[in-house]
């Protein structure tokens, strides 16, 4: 018997890898779209004319051209995650209060470096991911 909530985790994950691989292409429209089918594997339901994200200080835009090296935020991203996620064995904190905890700064730097900012909201989605896989 198939596990299908672990298959759908497994479909949104491929799903943002593929997104940041578009991203690298410039792909926008085409991730655009991915965002779209992970809110709706997600169960998430759109947002209605009028409303707004929960928290606009997250909302980070990517500064035009792209300085940085993708697969150096990757990595270092992924090198992120694999030491909050020890830091979470031991106790004491959550991978989800990381995140968020990130989340607030790469807000705050957003404000005085856009691409600064872009680079710790992609590790606070990475973390996020991480999250999402440990608890489903």
């Amino acid at each position: 018997m198939k596990d299908l909530a672990s298959m759908r985790q497994r479909a949104i994950a491929l799903m943002r890898e593929a997104i940041a691989l578009l991203d690298e292409t410039g792909e926008a429209h085409a991730a655009a779209h991915l965002h779209a089918a992970i809110d709706a594997a997600e169960r998430k339901a759109p947002l209605k004319p009028g409303e707004e994200l929960p928290d606009e200080n997250l909302a980070v835009s990517a500064p035009a051209p792209f300085r940085s090296d993708p697969a150096l935020v990757r990595a270092m991203g992924g090198a992120l995650a694999l030491i909050a996620t020890v830091m979470t064995r031991q106790g004491g904190v959550s991978l989800d209060e990381v995140a968020d905890l990130l989340g607030v700064y790469a807000g705050v730097t957003n404000e005085t470096s856009g691409e600064e900012g872009l680079i710790l909201a992609c590790w606070v989605a990475m973390l996020r991911d991480v999250a999402a896989a440990q608890r489903g």
